[in-house]
């Protein structure tokens, strides 16, 4: 099975936003509030990163 870098950017962001959350945070609700958060952090960094190195030369 081959995943492409989005696939894999998924999934790396989904364990480790929800270990975050599990070791950080006491409540349930807290957990999930800050798992999506932390999730949504790692997209957003990606994403932003990558638009800013795309017009650099390889």
């Amino acid at each position: 099975m081959t995943l492409t870098h989005f696939e894999s950017l998924f999934v790396f962001s989904v364990i480790v936003s929800t270990v975050f959350a599990l070791i950080t945070k006491s409540t349930p609700r807290e957990q999930v509030r800050y798992g999506v958060f932390v999730f949504v952090s790692f997209l957003a960094v990606a994403f932003f990163v990558g638009w800013i190195m795309y017009p650099l030369p390889l």
